[in-house]
């Protein structure tokens, strides 16, 4: 039997509460080990520490892979290049494909990767936008333009994600599956944590799933729901996940007065359950590539309210609302209150299984993806 293809996965970091590390971790949950192996590499440490608690580092490495960290970028970038540069001075050899889903530091991942002999260099969107501050904007277009120069193979979660980062060169979408079953509607579910929640059955809960960064906008969320409040006093707004940014959601739900009727949830490894708690995903995003959160929701069955900022193949069953950012709060409200007499769609995993959102289809398609480029090198 030949040996498995040799994958480094280059991700922002394995932290539960990410997309991409979701995305990178429900691949792995699928692959066949016979085909491919998984190491991953991540900036998200400090001085040799993870920068979050709930991640998924230790499952992966019981599993076989090995995770090597180099510092986080934002905290020395000269540091964070020198050390990128000595692990592939060190192990790049080892590998046969890098797989790199963070573009603005593939500017030295494939440039390091090429150097140590790596013949196919991933570059993997998943965005349609790099950043929701304009100086970060400025900083990643140079660092996105050379990082692209050294990718010879191009990967993205969406066409939106595609067209952004590649513009009209030929990119492959690998879509954002999920493990489906795992996040079917279950009503002795809702009932239990509704329960330890306090949280009466006929009470509205409108849910927020991402990591408390400007991205997700969602102190603009807080406002929305204040006002959905008024209509409806017993709803609660219910956050799950963390995030640098906590403290200026914290100051937005006491600005608003909502406190007693909001619940952060943090990072949870119980994810796919809260689901079920859950009446309606609120997602007002600045930009998004095709979340795994979104995917998740609408496994669960929930009617979905988008900004228009969220690409509209995020809705894949094609039964979500979207809203412009600059509309009046009253038109959040309404669709909202839409979303929530919509009630509960229990067609949506039959969809989402059919139109190539399953976890176990996407993993199959990514390792044929990665076989055809080493049969290619072969031939």
């Amino acid at each position: 039997m030949s040996k498995p293809i040799r994958v480094l996965q280059v991700v922002p970091s394995l932290n539960r509460a990410a997309g991409v590390a979701r995305f990178a971790y429900n691949m792995d949950l699928y692959h066949d080990e016979d085909r491919v192996h998984f190491d991953y590499l991540h900036h998200s440490s400090i001085d040799g520490l993870l920068m979050h608690d709930k991640t998924y580092d230790k499952e992966l490495q019981e599993k076989g892979s090995r995770v090597y960290l180099v510092n986080y970028a934002s905290r020395g970038l000269s540091r964070f290049i020198e050390e990128v540069n000595t692990f592939f001075e060190e192990h790049g050899s080892e590998y046969d494909i890098v797989h790199c889903q963070m573009p603005n530091s593939a500017f030295c991942v494939l440039r390091d990767a090429k150097h140590a002999g790596v013949k196919h260099r991933i570059l993997h969107s998943h965005l349609n936008n790099s950043s929701d501050q304009f100086l970060h904007r400025l900083r990643n277009a140079p660092l996105n333009a050379i990082g692209k120069m050294y990718a010879t193979d191009r990967l993205a979660c969406s066409e939106d994600a595609g067209k952004f980062l590649f513009g009209s060169k030929p990119f492959t979408v690998i879509r954002n599956g999920i493990p489906i079953e795992q996040f079917a509607y279950d009503t002795g579910i809702n009932s239990a944590l509704r329960a330890e929640y306090g949280i009466p059955m006929d009470a509205p809960v409108i849910g927020c799933v991402g990591r408390m960064v400007k991205q997700k906008n969602y102190p603009f969320a807080v406002k929305v729901f204040a006002q959905f409040l008024r209509k409806r006093p017993d709803a609660k707004l219910v956050f799950i996940g963390d995030g640098t940014d906590r403290a200026e959601l914290e100051q937005a739900i006491h600005d608003e007065g909502v406190t007693s009727f909001v619940l952060l949830l943090g990072v949870r490894e119980d994810i796919n359950r809260l689901y079920s708690m859950l009446d309606v995903f609120f997602m007002p995003s600045l930009y998004e590539g095709l979340p795994v959160s979104c995917v998740e929701a609408q496994a669960s069955g929930l009617p979905c309210v988008y900004s228009t900022d969220v690409p509209h193949e995020s809705d894949i069953t094609q039964t979500g609302l979207f809203v412009d950012r600059t509309a009046d709060i009253s038109q959040w409200v309404t669709a909202l209150e839409r979303a929530m007499n919509g009630g509960r769609l229990t067609g949506n995993p039959e969809v989402l299984s059919a139109r190539g959102y399953s976890a176990s289809a996407n993993a199959e398609q990514l390792m044929r993806y990665y076989e055809q480029l080493m049969g290619a090198a072969d031939e």
